[in-house]
């Protein structure tokens, strides 16, 4: 057993000094962030049901009420994209639990909500039922997109942070292949039954979890703040680099802060920041890298894949044998993603990746078109083949790299609202995608389809190529520098880390 050693240090914050002791535990900062992140792989694990349930409930319940009645056209849409529209209200919910409570408390209350939506599952009998349950897994997707992010990116080094967020992509996924093997070979209630697991599970984890430095720091819990954030991140230099901008700028903000009454906080000073380039660029610049991923289609082919594989390879068994080989495709990308994300500028991955996927469906659409005249014989194997090229293109950038890039560039300035609004931006284009995807395959056909996917998603990866910064091993306010901090100020930072005291 390693000697447990305590560590003194000293940190002047404002006019104030203060001695600290922590006690270095046996556990390495490394495990600890370990532990954090599986309560989120967890819940994104869940999350991915949400895409999954879908595929598998609709076919079952028409067969139990042996009646395509059963489930309207219009319920078959709004079971798919209603987790999108009520995602979009969670995050705004989420962004108030999580600037006033905190991190840790708000994961509770999303393990909570999703363990009753689970529940909810598994006693669904119809579809409303069914709608109703999924309106509830809205409240993890919301979360997915403004306290999980903050999580990943508050708790994690950033030589790690890189990997955690890719990671949680593929187990996203792998929720999604389960939900579906679940509903291929079983009653669709067992989906429920392994979330009802799953977010117990994540709810007794996030009852232990610490608070992230960040939130205790901006709410002047420093000696909080300072134990929390080397016992996470550890004590080397860029750690302590990290830890020593971070009470920089709050100590400037508690000397630069001014007493205001609740409207001016809440609402005139939100539009005040609206207004500055260090709020709306990255925001512009995340929705892009959002639209790359939703225009590509991946996840409407994923709500609906069993009906597309049934048009494709004409049979149920041969699409059920599709559907799961697209998912395991799916996930093998985007391991093979988070392995060269280790390596590879978030740029690079992202528009090489994407341009190849953006190929596979520009290739599906000629293919399936000339098929359709006629012209070449239509080929089930060659059909499989393109669309397991491009699943593998899509997840190994686009699908890891989305969250990965957004979580980076959220603004420093309003951090938590700024969340919201990007949440919010990201679930409202995935309700309205699902929503309008039945259309588009009903007008278009599939071919039709994967070309207007293309041709969108080649324009938004021109117009992030311009803009995109580069975020990778960046600090969040390095990030933030390159879009706000005058270089006065980064002078005086790098100032006070070099006149810092050593341990």
């Amino acid at each position: 057993m390693k000697k447990i050693v305590c560590v003194q240090f000293k940190m002047e914050i404002g006019d104030k000094n203060t001695n600290l002791w922590c006690t270095k535990l046996k556990w390495t900062p490394f495990l600890r962030q370990i532990n954090v992140c599986f309560t989120l792989w967890g819940l994104f694990f869940v999350s991915g049901f949400t895409v999954g349930t879908p595929t598998v409930v609709i076919p079952q319940l028409i067969r139990e009420a042996n009646s395509t009645s059963a489930v309207s056209e219009s319920m078959h849409s709004w079971i798919g994209s209603v987790v999108g529209f009520s995602g979009a209200c969670f995050s705004f919910i989420y962004t108030f639990t999580a600037h006033f409570f905190g991190r840790q408390k708000t994961m509770l209350v999303t393990s909570a909500i999703t363990f009753v939506a689970s529940a909810f599952l598994y006693f669904s009998t119809t579809a409303i039922h069914v709608f109703y349950s999924q309106m509830l897994y809205g409240n993890v997707t919301g979360a997915a997109f403004t306290v999980f992010p903050l999580i990943f990116t508050e708790y994690s080094s950033t030589k790690y942070r890189g990997i955690f967020l890719t990671l949680k992509c593929a187990t996203f996924f792998w929720g999604i292949w389960t939900a579906n093997v679940i509903g291929i070979f079983s009653h669709f209630k067992y989906i429920g039954l392994v979330g009802i697991i799953i977010s117990l599970s994540c709810f007794i984890s996030s009852y232990f979890l610490p608070e992230s430095p960040y939130w205790l720091a901006f709410n002047s819990k420093f000696d909080e703040c300072i134990i929390t954030h080397r016992l996470l991140k550890g004590e080397d230099e860029n750690a302590e680099k990290e830890l020593s901008d971070l009470i920089f700028k709050l100590k400037k903000r508690i000397q630069d802060k001014k007493p205001k009454i609740f409207v001016q906080k809440y609402f005139f000073n939100y539009v005040k920041i609206i207004r500055q380039p260090g709020f709306y660029k990255p925001i512009a610049i995340s929705s892009l890298v959002f639209l790359i991923y939703h225009l590509s289609g991946k996840l409407a082919c994923a709500v609906y894949a069993i009906e597309l594989m049934k048009k494709l390879t004409g049979g149920e068994a041969s699409a059920h044998v599709g559907v799961l080989l697209l998912y395991g495709a799916s996930v093998l990308g985007m391991y093979a993603g988070s392995a060269a994300s280790r390596v590879l500028p978030r740029r690079t991955m992202l528009f090489a990746t994407s341009t190849v996927g953006v190929g596979f469906l520009f290739s599906m659409a000629i293919y399936l078109f000339l098929a359709k005249l006629s012209v070449i014989s239509e080929n089930p194997y060659v059909i499989t083949v393109l669309l397991v090229g491009y699943s593998l293109a899509i997840c190994c950038g686009p699908a890891i790299m989305v969250t990965t890039i957004t979580g980076e560039l959220v603004p420093m300035t309003a951090r938590s609202f700024s969340v919201s609004v990007s949440a919010a931006l990201c679930t409202t284009y995935y309700g309205v995608i699902i929503k309008t995807a039945p259309l588009m395959f009903k007008y278009f056909d599939i071919h039709g389809s994967f070309l207007a996917f293309g041709v969108s998603c080649s324009v938004c990866i021109m117009l992030a190529y311009k803009y995109l910064p580069e975020t990778k091993d960046k600090s969040l306010y390095e990030i933030a520098a390159l879009f706000e901090e005058p270089k006065e100020e980064m002078a005086e930072i790098k100032l006070l880390q070099n006149t810092a005291p050593k341990n």
